[in-house]
């Protein structure tokens, strides 16, 4: 029996000068290879921001994943449960999964963070293993943005059939935190290059012919580890310019992107958002790709550098690709840089765009309850 998909995502029908990173690529991307699902987001459900959503601090986001949990949560309940399968784009900011799995409904989650491995790198500084706070989910008296982190991931684990993460080693560590968990519950999907495929013109950027780019591209907030490659420049040697491409998001978004600027040299251009053709423009010149994120649960932007042939660099987190170096190093993170200057601009090639097959595979599971992979 085929069962209608109701998509709950809070960072779908956002337009593209909206920095929300990889829920909304993702979220875009399935909206455009799966027409026919319906989709429930803060638009189409009717909810109003007081601001846009990229600037609202942690206290106002988590009123907004309140707000966003009670009209998804409403909508779905108008669907019989047995002809609908929900799929939930982000946890924090999805349905109440105790409440819908009490009641019987079938539940596809997309990880895109692991909310509580994300607080423990961020908030904890990494002092407080996520094994170990995934515990405080049996604490009922968190305050309601630490239950937003804590009991509604641990509801998502309990209550949904499927758990869909994008890469082998964030699965690991679900297991770990929820060792009642099966195994099979969890399946692996990297999404690939989601990008839609765009002809790049010319790009007004300053360059030299023979200049080596490294370039970063990412929303400008702290798990993204950008200062990493600013505080090693300083000991790169060669000819050289930095590209950041990105613009502030989310909680201390705006403090961190103000950081960056005090951090960098005359070396530095600061971008901004870009998408598209400018972005398929900056990617086709750039050389080095740089990924120094804290966290980072696959990478789209990696997969997007590889595909226009760059060189990559990454910290050694769930995404890494390419040369893996520690990035909190200074001195590693400029060795490897000064190198890669060193032997020169990267010589480009025509790579051929093979479409991600995500949506396909992922529809294939909602439509399938017996399925018990991918």
């Amino acid at each position: 029996m085929n069962r209608q998909v109701i998509y709950a995502a809070a960072h779908a029908h956002f337009p593209d000068t909206e920095p929300l990173g990889g829920g909304k690529a993702v979220a875009d991307y399935l909206i455009r290879q799966c027409p026919q699902w319906q989709v429930l987001s803060p638009a189409s459900c009717g909810l109003a921001l007081p601001t846009a959503l990229v600037d609202l601090s942690e206290r106002e986001y988590g009123r907004f994943c309140r707000q966003f949990e009670r009209v998804t949560t409403a909508a779905i309940l108008q669907h019989d449960p047995a002809s609908c399968v929900v799929l939930t784009n982000d946890i924090s900011e999805g349905p109440d999964f105790a409440a819908l799995g009490a009641r019987g409904y079938r539940m596809v989650s997309l990880w895109h963070v692991d909310v509580v491995d994300y607080f423990c790198r961020m908030y904890l500084r990494g002092l407080v293993a996520p094994a170990t706070a995934a515990r405080w989910s049996r604490l009922r008296w968190l305050p309601d943005l630490l239950q937003l982190v804590f009991h509604k991931q641990a509801a998502c684990v309990r209550h949904c059939a499927k758990l869909v993460v994008p890469s082998a080693p964030m699965k690991d560590v679900i297991l770990r935190c929820y060792p009642d968990c099966p195994p099979a519950k969890v399946a692996v999907l990297p999404w690939g290059n989601l990008a839609e495929a765009a002809v790049g013109a010319a790009d007004a950027s300053q360059a030299g012919a023979d200049e080596v780019v490294i370039m970063t591209l990412s929303r400008l907030s702290p798990e993204k580890g950008i200062e990493r490659l600013l505080r090693a420049l300083p000991l790169v040697a060669g000819k050289y310019r930095v590209w950041i491409c990105g613009a502030p998001a989310f909680m201390q978004g705006r403090r961190y992107a103000a950081k960056l600027r005090r951090l960098a040299g005359d070396r530095v251009e600061f971008l901004g958002h870009v998408t598209g053709a400018r972005k398929a423009a900056l990617l086709q010149r750039a050389d080095v790709f740089v990924s120094a994120s804290r966290h980072e649960s696959y990478g789209l932007t990696i997969a997007e550098a590889e595909a226009a042939g760059c060189r990559v660099v990454s910290h050694r987190h769930y995404g890494a690709s390419g040369t893996v170096v520690d990035c909190e190093r200074p001195p590693a993170l400029a060795q490897v840089l000064t190198e890669m200057i060193g032997a020169g601009r990267t010589p480009k090639r025509l790579v051929p765009q093979v479409p991600s097959d995500a949506a396909t595979r992922l529809t294939e599971l909602l439509v399938s309850p017996t399925t018990n992979g991918l």
